[in-house]
């Protein structure tokens, strides 16, 4: 009955999962959302139809204008692959409708469902007939969100059961996984993101490396460990912070004197297969070879050879433990010299790759990285309590009992999850976006904390019930043969009292000498020995009398039923939190092109300019149409109104970026002369909030880190460009042809000069203009467009560079190298801005350290 029950949970937990990620599909249909979504959904359905081969070499001239871009060498596939192949999958099977028959129990069970649902409990309603037909990529890719939600929350249930071996446990972190948050903030319906399919990788690969190292016999897990960590690879950038997950992990097994020959084969077939399927991701190559941030993993795996070597010559020679030590430390010495050696020499070449701008603002002190095209995304700014609070919130409070649980397991899985626990904490506080992998650790110690409550409520039941319990030492003759067996390795019968006496764990292969093992071994030896034996012997006849006695069985029934009033009295928190996770989906299934709105007069109403815009663009302008816009709304020009876009939301080329900022901000004619040789339509958004205008200052300061004569090395913030206290536009605002675009005749002596620029469309309620071009440059467009324009890598490749036409030869020389906070490249030169930065950088250091010399005074 307890494990039909737990099953119910997990199946139960599936359905919530995918429940509370339905809300954007039941308001707005299967509509892609946001910005990136709609990016990974055109390359979807360019990769469904011309295959991996063909997308691994498709350069996309519809984006970043004139330059093009090299999408199969710029994206994590994982999500398109996937896509896909349910997509073929869903073809090869045959659209059916299934009438159920109506059996008492299918009965009964389907009108118990319909009345739990009409109570309003959370329950799927089971149909009478069942209906299938073959989606369509984009339907696919609306749903990935759900799906993987459902399966997330699983593998974080596998997670947490391999971390406590508690089935209960299990059961409840997948039901909090299943609603938290910051799980659905990235997989709700409509979502195709990176992370809606990356965080079933992540847990899983974590689940298949606890499984791969739970035993010295369990390596073999270790192969499906690999394949799960290269599906993490080809699914999200994130993938370093789980290879380094892991490596940290794998040393602090060898830290805590429990590496083995199964570790060593483990972290050994992992690091093999998942690195050699890395490297055939073309957006990765051989960075987990050469990039700084993917070293430890690789030293941690030429280590642990290192380690194995040394243990084979060891039985091999059947050496003491003074010969093996010394042994050691050569073989240690020797590997050091070499591995120094070896960096010397590769150091010069170029070898090892910088940092990423991302990773160092995850480690630096400063909470700006100098770089403003960065520092002006919202979710690359550092978390906050309110943050934390309003995407974990309830489960957050078992974060320190579920720490005091795993303290008292203390077994490898334990350890890894206070790893997982400080490093999320440390990541996301420096990033907002990042909280998303809070969401398994958060929902993994809620599951410990709980399920260990209750198994501690329900165990003594089991053991009146005939469970065995707690035993005196040596009552089990298999006991004893098992660790006979186990101490086969051992040389000759160990002294009473000795480090090697100590009976074997589960995770443990033998005796290991002249390591941590035996260190550590000693130490807890000697702590042992400061115990008399007749208290260590008192101590364990009290085990057995708790677990055995009636008397005390009947006590812990009673404790247990203290337990579960507790249980009971977090009833209320954990509604009013499932109704908050509700309300944040809710919250979060604006598709941004399509969302709710509150109108004075008609109560709730649905505004569209944005899809409806793009849209009528696609249906009213040249199929060759350029379209020059801010940065931020290029994936949806390319995905939804299908038209060629001068930037495309990625932020691999700052230098480009900086080119549209700063003729956006620039005056109406001047950024007219710019414009006429690269686009044929202007579109911004409008009507307020978020609309052009409030993001300008950011176009104004991007521009100006790239092209110091913009706002001026003197004015770094571009404080000259933006509004006054009292809402008017300073001069360089109020000339600029994106203030003029948005609100062309929306007030008085503020339009576009018909001779530059004609409307042509503006949205139902305003949230979108859109101007056309006048008098544009066909010689330009024409030389772009022209296949020898290009540069490419070799001849006759696919990799081949647009360029910028010669009429702007003037403009692009004025741009110079960007170099950031930290960057590594030396090339770059820092803009006004960065050494800005810098400076508040180290004033606040300065700061800090003349109050700390006060105070010691």
């Amino acid at each position: 009955a307890i494990a039909l029950a737990q099953l119910l949970g997990v199946l139960w937990a599936m359905y919530l999962a995918w429940d509370i990620r339905m809300y954007p599909i039941r308001d707005f249909g299967m509509l892609i959302h946001e910005f990136d979504p709609w990016f990974n959904y055109r390359a979807a359905e360019y990769m469904c139809e011309h295959g991996l081969a063909k997308f691994y070499k498709w350069y996309d001239y519809m984006s970043w204008y004139p330059l093009g871009r090299p999408i199969g060498t710029t994206t994590y596939p994982g999500m398109q692959i996937t896509a896909c192949a349910i997509r073929d999958g869903m073809q090869r099977v045959p659209a059916f409708n299934y009438t159920v028959p109506d059996t008492p129990a299918w009965t009964w069970v389907r009108n118990t469902l319909t009345r739990l649902a009409s109570d309003g409990f959370r329950v799927p309603v089971l149909p009478a007939v069942l209906s299938y037909e073959p989606m369509s990529v984009n339907d696919i890719c609306c749903m990935i969100g759900p799906w993987f939600g459902a399966i997330a929350s699983v593998f974080t249930g596998l997670l947490t059961y391999e971390i406590t071996r508690s089935r209960n446990a299990g059961v409840v972190a997948t039901l909090v996984m299943a609603v938290i948050p910051a799980h659905i903030m990235r997989s709700i319906g409509g979502k195709f993101d990176n992370e809606a399919v990356a965080m079933a990788a992540i847990v899983s690969t974590f689940w298949l490396w606890l499984r791969s190292v739970r035993t010295p016999k369990s390596w073999p897990w270790a192969v499906l460990a690999g394949f799960s960590y290269i599906y993490m690879v080809l699914a999200w950038g994130g993938y370093i912070f789980v290879i380094n997950m892991v490596g940290v992990h794998a040393l602090m097994i060898v830290g805590l004197g429990r590496f083995n020959s199964g570790v060593y084969r483990a972290y050994t077939i992992f690091f093999v297969i998942g690195t050699y399927g890395a490297v055939q991701v073309p957006v990765v190559g051989w960075q987990p070879l050469r990039s700084l941030e993917q070293m430890g993993p690789l030293l941690v795996f030429l280590g642990y050879q290192v380690l194995g070597l040394c243990d084979a010559v060891r039985w091999r020679r059947k050496m003491s433990t003074r010969e093996f030590v010394l042994f050691r430390l050569g073989i240690w010495a020797a590997f050091l010299v070499a591995l120094v050696a070896v960096c010397a020499m590769l150091y010069p070449t170029g070898y090892f790759g910088p940092l990423s701008a991302r990773i160092r603002g995850l480690f630096v002190k400063h909470t700006k990285t100098g770089n403003p095209l960065v520092d002006s995304v919202a979710e690359h700014r550092p978390a906050s309590a309110g943050i934390y609070s309003s995407l974990l919130g309830w489960p957050l409070d078992s974060a320190l009992p579920g720490v005091a649980v795993c303290a008292w397991k203390q077994t490898s899985g334990c350890w890894f999850a206070a790893l997982y626990a400080a490093v999320a904490y440390h990541f996301s506080h420096k990033m907002s976006r990042l909280v998303l992998i809070c969401a398994p650790i958060c929902s993994i110690a809620c599951g410990i904390w709980f399920g260990w409550l209750i198994d501690f409520m329900l165990e003594p039941f089991f053991l009146l019930l005939g469970q065995e319990g707690c035993r005196e030492p040596g009552s089990d003759d298999k006991g004893k043969a098992k660790n006979k067996s186990k101490n086969k390795k051992s040389a000759g019968k160990p002294e009473p009292g000795s480090w090697e006496a100590t009976e074997l764990q589960e995770f443990e292969e033998e005796h290991r000498p002249g390591g941590m093992m035996m260190i550590i071994g000693m130490a807890n030896a000697k702590l042992r020995a400061l115990v008399p034996e007749e208290q260590r012997k008192r101590q364990r006849e009290q085990w057995v009398w708790l677990d055995s006695s009636p008397t005390a069985l009947f006590g812990r029934v009673a404790v247990s039923g203290l337990v579960g009033l507790f249980l009971l009295s977090q009833r209320a928190d954990v509604v009013q939190w499932f109704v908050r996770c509700h309300r944040y989906a809710i919250g979060n299934s604006n598709a941004k092109v399509v969302y709710w709105a509150q109108d004075r007069v008609k109560g709730k109403i649905k505004i569209d300019d944005y899809l409806k815009g793009y849209q009528w663009i696609e249906q009213n302008t040249p199929k060759d149409a350029r379209v020059i816009a801010w940065w931020d709304y290029g994936y949806q020009i390319t995905g939804i109104a299908k038209r060629t876009t001068l930037a495309d939301g990625n932020t691999w080329n700052h230098e480009h970026i900086a080119t549209i900022g700063r003729t956006l901000t620039s005056p109406e004619k001047r950024a007219w002369n710019v414009i006429r040789h690269l686009a044929d339509y202007l579109l911004v958004w409008a009507g307020g909030g978020s609309d052009d205008l409030a993001k300008s200052p950011h176009l104004a300061r991007i521009g100006n880190s790239v092209f110091p004569d913009h706002c001026g090395d003197e004015d770094p913030r571009c404080t000259k460009f933006g509004f006054g206290p009292d809402g008017t536009p300073t001069k360089m605002m109020n000339q600029s042809l994106l203030y003029k675009a948005v609100m062309h005749n929306m007030k008085p002596h503020v339009s576009l000069d018909p001779r530059y620029f004609k409307e042509v469309h503006t949205t139902k309620h305003g949230r979108m203009r859109v101007f056309q071009v006048v008098n544009i440059s066909q010689e330009s467009k024409q030389w772009i467009a022209d296949p020898k324009h290009r540069v490419c890598d070799a001849p006759g490749s696919w990799y081949c560079v647009g360029q910028f036409p010669p009429a702007l030869d003037k403009l692009i020389a004025k741009r110079r190298n960007f170099a950031q906070i930290e960057d590594f490249n030396r090339q770059g030169q820092k803009s006004a801005y960065t050494r800005l930065v810098e400076q508040e950088r180290d004033g606040s250091a300065a700061a800090q350290k003349g109050g700390k010399a006060r105070s010691d005074l």
